[in-house]
């Protein structure tokens, strides 16, 4: 039996469910496609090799948003199987009809805390990606014990990615990815693929998103991180 580590991890809320207008379609959405596409809250256990029998390699975003890097990357990687993370309803019901319309079959969707989801992702250790692209980056000093990522977390990502496996992490905060850039240093079982302390400046690796883009045009910086899991 996998241990249950969430204890480990600090549960500090680290998301709120805002519910900006949505729209009929994605209602419509919500309650056609659901059944196809999201896990219920009370599947605890998240059998990877069940869900996706087809494919060859299991990875995650946390936070997708609208969807839109997420579907882009389950179309461009039909053997891989995605779990995709969001408690925004508007955003789930966007991805949904995006993920209809191009008849992409493997990905599932979440809609519970990222850190219950990685830790109930069987078999452990199997994960090739784990993607964290513009999370919450929670800018009030008094908030930042509710950012996503700290040491637990960190420590958390490395148990469930497999040898050589990738987390990507994206921010325009300065300050976040500093402190991102620490927790992941810290963490023995990571090497950062650019080098000690370093962003990753070279060719993309990962879709550009829309926030992402938005954040460009206003003239701001992207901070990207990639780490690799050691060997064991």
């Amino acid at each position: 039996m996998t241990p249950d580590r969430s204890k480990f991890v600090s549960r500090n809320k680290t998301y709120v469910r805002r519910e900006s207008r949505i729209t009929q379609a994605q209602q419509r959405a919500l309650r056609d496609l659901s059944q196809r596409y999201v896990l219920q809250d009370s599947e605890s256990v998240i059998e990877l090799t069940e869900l996706f029998p087809d494919v060859d390699r299991y990875a995650v975003e946390i936070g997708f948003g609208d969807g839109d890097t997420l579907v882009e990357l389950a179309a461009n990687n039909p053997t891989t199987g995605y779990i995709g993370i969001e408690v925004f309803r508007p955003g789930v019901g966007k991805c949904l009809m995006s993920l209809n319309r191009r008849n992409i079959k493997n990905v599932r969707i979440c809609t519970r805390d990222a850190r219950d989801v990685l830790n109930d992702c069987h078999p452990q250790g199997s994960l090739a990606e784990i993607y964290i692209l513009f999370p919450d980056p929670w800018p009030k000093k008094r908030h930042h014990k509710r950012r996503l990522v700290n040491s637990e977390f960190v420590d958390l990502c490395a148990d469930c990615l497999q040898t050589e496996g990738r987390i990507y992490f994206s921010t325009d905060w300065p300050d976040y990815a500093q402190v991102a850039l620490g927790h992941f240093e810290a963490n023995s079982k990571f090497e950062n693929i650019s080098g000690i302390n370093n962003y990753h400046t070279g060719d993309k690796l990962r879709p550009d998103t829309h926030y992402e883009l938005k954040a460009l045009a206003r003239g701001d910086r992207i901070y990207d991180l990639v780490f690799r899991r050691r060997k064991q």
